[in-house]
């Protein structure tokens, strides 16, 4: 009676770890997890859970910085206060908020483009050159040239609102080119 008991004990510790191994998925610090499905959304950014594929959904969202660059040359140069076009080059450095709503925001909202540069860097372009071009007709091409950290400020304070609805922290914007267009 006891070798049975153990043997039992034994099979039911056997298969707690084989269904912990393959169903329990953890976050990292690179990756917080987000899970839909049966008892509603959890999003877990230290730690993990429990997944069983027929009555879950998981999706990643990578918690990296990423750079996203913008060169708006030639015929889509930045056109400034006098009317002289610029040729601009700008990084901006973004991650995802690292918090419950900001990672439930940028899973909602990116759909998993947050692992793809590229993909990102598409999605999210046009908000970036908006705030390139509105900011840029306040100067001069000499006060640009001049007042390079003032500028690069209001990009990024005019950028942060926005990237905030798609659960993104702006970290920096660096100028990297500026050239008057030929």
């Amino acid at each position: 009676m006891v070798w049975f008991a153990a043997i039992i004990i034994l099979i039911v510790i056997v298969l707690a770890i084989f269904l912990l191994n393959r169903y329990y998925k953890k976050a990292s610090r690179e990756v917080a997890l987000v899970r839909t499905g049966a008892g509603g959304q959890k999003v877990i950014i230290e730690g993990g859970f429990l997944a069983v594929p027929f009555l879950h959904k998981i999706s990643e969202v990578n918690m990296k910085t990423s750079k996203l660059e913008i060169a708006r040359l030639g015929p889509k140069s930045i056109i400034t206060f006098d009317r002289l076009r610029v040729d601009m080059g700008a990084e901006f450095y973004v991650r995802v908020n690292p918090s419950v709503d900001g990672v439930a925001t940028a899973a909602q909202a990116l759909a998993g483009k947050s692992f793809r540069t590229s993909d990102l860097a598409d999605t999210l372009e046009g908000k970036l050159v908006d705030a390139l071009m509105t900011v840029a007709a306040k100067y001069t091409m000499d006060s640009l040239q001049d007042k390079r950290g003032e500028y690069s400020s209001e990009v990024s304070a005019r950028l942060s609102v926005e990237l905030a609805k798609n659960g993104l922290l702006l970290e920096t914007v660096a100028i990297t080119r500026l050239d008057q267009t030929p």
